[in-house]
């Protein structure tokens, strides 16, 4: 018998023994095919091996598929496994790799979601420092720390068994961010990633919810976290047109009657209370309301953002973002507004009445 003969009667014998959840699929001299998974069917990967013509002083040649690990990933796992086999020249080289491919799958986890985290590598910059991106296999979880200047926004996202069909889960949130911020933060990166899983209650035309199929979760969720965290200093209050933010965290106020006060609005513009309070109570007085007087709508509306990363709302700098002013402090109808304007007139001719009286 050649060594082949040898290693395929091994591999038939021993494979599904000494390989933790693995199943033959063929096993002959031509291909040796094996379907390895680490208890879940997402993170299943099929192994095909052939034999060179100078085997064993050759190694084996490796090819990986995978319905849901990426091409990418794949690619440099075979350059492991290639590695791998070429320790065994001379020898039987199957059973060793497969063993290999077995306990890498078991060991890295969050290889489900190996081009989300390069993709957020990449998004972070060069510049980031290796804090910024931890990955802990043991627990299957990836901890993002976003940083601009003196402010940070920290989040630990858990990857579950079932990636991609149920969402991360986001915990442990930590930032020196404004609190209606942190609650932004939090509420919106969870609500991204339960879109990617969940069918929408309103559905287009012609889809039912069956046609939902869902979408890995881990990147829209950070790159929206990434993306926030780093905009929020550069944010102009649009009535004062000063930053919104101080430069030092130690300098926000978190006197909530304050008017230095940080205040987020429906629309996603940042303004000083003051300045809000001044420009709601000061006419003119729509019937509908006041609109927001910035210069341009913004990208993280509560209303407008949106998984694709909003390509269909127009931010232009010359249009202004028009939507009407709404934030669960500041609820006031027209004849209210108009109301507490002319008391405050009254008063304030009263008092020039009487300091002209006095003079």
């Amino acid at each position: 018998m050649s060594i082949i003969d040898i290693e395929i009667e091994e591999v038939r014998k021993l494979c599904e023994n000494v390989v933790p959840n693995s199943k033959i699929i063929a096993c002959t001299a031509g291909l040796v095919r094996v379907d390895i998974q680490r208890n879940q069917l997402n993170r299943q990967v099929t192994v095909c091996i052939r034999f060179p013509v100078t085997y064993p002083n050759q190694h084996i040649l490796v090819e990986l598929k995978s319905k849901t690990l990426s091409e990418k990933f794949l690619n440099r796992l075979v350059s492991l496994c290639e590695k791998k086999a070429q320790e065994h020249l001379g020898k039987t080289q199957c059973l060793p790799v497969l063993r290999f491919m077995q306990e890498y799958v078991q060991e890295n986890p969050l290889c489900i979601c190996f081009d989300e985290i390069q993709a957020l590598r990449k998004d972070l910059g060069s510049n980031a420092s290796p804090e910024q991106l931890k990955l802990k296999q043991k627990t299957s979880a990836v901890i993002l720390t976003a940083k601009i200047g003196a402010y940070f926004y920290r989040v630990k996202a858990i990857v579950p068994d079932d990636y991609p069909e149920k969402c991360v889960d986001l915990r442990q949130q930590e930032t020196n961010l404004p609190a209606i911020l942190l609650r932004y933060l939090n509420g919106q990166s969870r609500e991204i990633a339960r879109q990617c899983v969940e069918a929408p209650l309103r559905l287009t035309k012609g889809k039912t919810a069956r046609d939902f199929k869902p979408v890995p979760s881990l990147y829209k969720a950070l790159k929206f976290c990434l993306e926030a965290t780093c905009a929020f200093p550069n944010e102009h209050c649009p009535v004062c047109e000063l930053v919104a933010l101080p430069e030092n965290p130690n300098d926000l106020e978190i006197d909530d009657s304050k008017d230095a006060y940080v205040e987020r609005v429906y629309c996603g513009h940042l303004f000083h209370q003051g300045c809000l309070k001044l420009y709601l109570q000061e006419p003119p007085f729509p019937k509908y309301g006041k609109l927001c007087p910035a210069r341009q709508r913004h990208v993280r509306s509560d209303t407008a953002y949106n998984l694709q990363g909003n390509e269909n709302l127009n931010t232009s700098k010359n249009e202004e973002c028009g939507t009407r002013l709404a934030h669960d402090r500041w609820v006031t109808n027209t004849k209210i507004a108009e109301s507490r304007w002319a008391q405050k007139q009254a008063r304030r001719r009263e008092l020039e009445e009487v300091v002209d009286f006095l003079k």
